[in-house]
């Protein structure tokens, strides 16, 4: 019952995508980038801006020849990790789908976004390193697995504190039958608790809380403002792309369509 819950991947499919994974890393490793958001950074216009929901936690644009991928940054930075290596596969898989459909929500359920939840696991938390650091950092046997441990191996993965403990039951580092146990501090209702044992532990509570980080790249914005000039895209569909980024026409010097020059 807890199995069908953790909805974990048949292990072929899994062992598949891990490849993929395995072969992303090291072509961004060679280019000195490591950080996720770093390599989204090279791929595509990242921008991080909290919404006032959360029924999204991102989504995939391809606009005027660029993709451009969006993060809310109301999710805890963790969760928000999580969701950029989940876009980072649908950029270099799924090109032609981006293309086609104009816009990917990452939370559409399909094949190929079961595969881009696997492929971020797998990317942030690579199998043989997650076993190699719970067996330096916390060592025990499965069935001893505490919600400290838990909270180490996240802050070294830099990923949800549940988003970990699945990986930990993945791998058979933590036994099934402990989940709900370990689950119970990651709710919402004890939260403070969550931040109180990751404080104890050493860790600083960013990946546990909303980011709230606002990151629209300057680049994007004169690009936005150059397919205007150019007249690829209207003034209204300008202004509402800046507008979604809390901006206006206006204070780039737009009046009524024209760029007022100094």
């Amino acid at each position: 019952m807890i199995l069908n819950k953790l909805n974990l991947p048949a292990e072929s499919l899994r062992l598949q995508i891990k490849e993929l994974a395995e072969e992303v890393r090291y072509k961004y490793s060679k280019k000195g980038l490591s950080d996720i958001f770093d390599i989204l950074s090279e791929v595509a216009f990242l921008i991080r801006m909290p919404l006032k929901t959360t029924e999204v936690s991102g989504f995939s644009t391809y606009f005027e020849q660029r993709f451009v991928v969006f993060l809310n940054s109301s999710f805890t930075l963790g969760h928000e990790r999580f969701s950029g290596a989940h876009e980072l596969y649908h950029f270099i898989y799924n090109p032609d789908i981006l293309k086609k459909e104009k816009l990917l929500l990452n939370n559409i359920q399909s094949t190929e976004d079961d595969k881009a939840n696997i492929f971020a696991a797998e990317f942030l938390m690579p199998a043989d390193y997650v076993k190699e650091v719970f067996y330096k950092i916390v060592n025990v046997e499965p069935d001893n697995v505490l919600p400290r441990h838990v909270v180490r191996m996240n802050n070294n993965f830099k990923v949800s504190y549940k988003a970990m403990l699945k990986r930990l039951v993945q791998l058979k580092l933590c036994s099934v039958d402990k989940y709900e146990e370990l689950c119970e501090i990651c709710s919402l209702a004890n939260a403070d608790k969550l931040q109180a044992l990751t404080q104890k532990e050493g860790y600083d509570i960013s990946l546990i809380t909303p980011a709230k980080e606002v990151y629209i790249p300057q680049e994007y914005i004169e690009f936005v403002k150059s397919n205007y000039e150019h007249k690829k895209i209207s003034f209204n569909n300008m202004k509402n792309c800046l507008e979604f980024l809390g901006l206006t026409a206006e204070q780039f010097g737009y009046i009524g369509g024209v760029q007022m020059r100094n």
